[in-house]
């Protein structure tokens, strides 16, 4: 018994090791050298017809002016329940050359938690959420751009077992909504210390979160 506590303490021991030695402990502008495509995984919020607007809108401006033949191929990542994102998506890329792009996919995957959920069965949701995100390893993106829905704390998560793992460095970009002046969002707050790079919209924000970067409106 005590053998068994003792594998447990050490391999608790050195999760938490290896978890510290991959954690940003500074978030700098990101810069790629290298000029191969990167691929790109781009986290959609979630929409309805009676609540548009909000995440999905700001990450397709965000998203709007991307080089499309450096970031390829990319993925835009929506719930499963959300009625408007993919269209969204489709009309973006429709957009860029006049005719819709082949070099992107959407993957779906389950809501964190629906509006209105209760919360005795959100644990099930987060479970069934996190399972859902693994997809996002079958094309290992090497960047992740969010900003704000709960889908992508999980997305984050799973983002991180290559990190882990010594596989891969998936770089995580998190940009935090507009309407956040001098607070964060509950996933801001969540995500601020695992990201590699923490973007918000309001100098205000840079006096209680110095690890954050103000590069002016973004949106």
């Amino acid at each position: 018994m005590w053998a068994g506590m003792l594998a447990c303490v050490c391999l608790l021991f050195v999760f938490i090791w290896r978890l510290w030695a991959v954690l940003p402990k500074s978030s700098s502008k990101p810069r790629r050298h290298s000029t191969s495509p990167c691929k790109t995984c781009i986290v959609l919020g979630s929409e309805t017809n009676s609540t548009p607007g909000g995440h999905t809108t700001e990450m397709i401006a965000l998203t709007r002016n991307l080089d499309d033949q450096q970031y390829a191929p990319r993925t835009y990542v929506i719930a499963n329940t959300d009625s408007l994102s993919e269209v969204k998506a489709r009309q973006l890329e429709q957009e860029r050359s006049g005719h819709e792009q082949k070099d992107y996919f959407i993957l779906r995957i389950p809501r964190l938690r629906e509006v209105g959920q209760p919360l005795s069965s959100v644990p099930f949701s987060v479970v069934k959420a996190l399972l859902g995100s693994f997809k996002i390893l079958s094309n290992l993106p090497d960047l992740i751009i969010c900003n704000g829905p709960g889908s992508c704390i999980s997305i984050c998560m799973v983002a991180y077992l290559p990190r882990l793992l010594g596989i891969k460095h998936i770089r995580i970009v998190y940009v935090e909504s507009f309407a956040r002046v001098k607070t964060l969002s509950v996933t801001g707050r969540l995500l601020y210390p695992v990201v590699d790079n923490f973007l918000v919209q309001w100098p205000e924000l840079l006096e209680t979160y110095p690890r954050a970067i103000y590069n002016g409106t973004l949106v």
